[in-house]
């Protein structure tokens, strides 16, 4: 599929509602169907939710999406939330899948973890993504993000999914690997990897030796280079391409350029993914670092 995932400082209550707002504006509306929260566990249909006591306050007050209020003041009180809209459909159906899954997870000792995750059907016109993603920069605060294709699994059936994908992976070198749950507690430390869209916080892009970086970036051929109020956003060529190591050719270049110029923002250690392949062969870095040393994944 195709998928935009956004590392995020807050959220605050505004960018919270910011999110929202772009994704629906973004989503056809017949597949704007269903949500779900933290204090509800199962999905409810938008059309006739169901409301907690502090959603049923909201309906009478004519606040907008009432249904997530109960997000809305957990982000107030600064605790764990979760926000997600959902069309009802697998992710193997004909016609694809929509979702926004925003949620914020606490770990005692270390704090406060968010992320955005945006996942559209591989048909969907990547421009889609860059707009989104420009839209992000501008008006939320972040660590950094990425977009462009994604390989998606079955959770219930995670450790099979993962050795699958780790044959795929090994072929296609431009489709994007999630395991939220290995990479969040360390989107403070630096960027997850490169893909077709690659995003770059403030905080990030301000360290010492990287605005010389980003300058010999914006004139290398076919990278797209927007500095925004909050992030820098790359964009590897006019789309996002598989990368097929069977079929080499040029395509693959911009990734490895902005890789390269990354490099030292790059993470250097991750848990190993789920899978018989990734925990044997121990090379999930080995993937994360694939564009700047190749080696170590082929």
């Amino acid at each position: 599929m195709l998928d935009l995932t956004i590392y995020l400082q807050g959220p605050t209550e505004e960018e919270f509602e910011f999110l929202l707002d772009l994704y629906e504006a973004a989503c056809p509306t017949d597949r704007l169907i269903k949500f779900k929260i933290a204090e509800l566990p199962i999905w409810s249909y938008i059309a006739a939710p169901r409301l907690t006591m502090q959603g049923r306050s909201a309906a009478t007050a004519r606040i907008r999406r009432p249904y997530f209020e109960p997000s809305r003041e957990r982000i107030r009180q600064g605790r764990a939330f979760e926000a997600q809209y959902w069309d009802g459909l697998e992710i193997d159906e004909p016609s694809g899948s929509w979702s926004l899954n925003c949620q914020r997870a606490h770990w005692r000792s270390e704090g406060l973890f968010a992320f955005a995750r945006v996942l559209v059907p591989l048909e969907t016109d990547p421009d889609l993504l860059v707009r989104m993603a420009l839209a992000v920069a501008d008006n939320v605060a972040l660590h950094s993000g990425h977009g462009g294709l994604v390989f998606v699994y079955e959770p219930n059936f995670l450790e099979d999914a993962f050795d699958a994908i780790y044959a795929r992976a090994r072929r296609f070198w431009g489709v994007d690997i999630e395991h939220m749950n290995g990479t969040l507690r360390l989107i403070r430390k630096g960027i997850k990897a490169v893909n077709w869209i690659t995003i770059v916080g403030r905080e990030f892009r301000s360290a010492p030796g990287v605005r010389e970086i980003l300058v010999r970036l914006a004139d290398t051929p076919a990278v797209t280079v927007a500095h925004r109020t909050h992030a820098s956003v790359f964009i590897a060529g006019p789309r996002p391409v598989p990368g097929d190591q069977h079929r080499p050719d040029s395509s693959l270049d911009p990734y490895y350029a902005i890789a390269n110029a990354l490099g030292p923002l790059f993470l250097d250690h991750h848990p190993d993914f789920p899978g018989d392949r990734f925990l044997t062969n121990g090379n999930t870095v080995g993937w994360i670092r694939r564009f700047i040393d190749p080696t170590a994944w082929r």
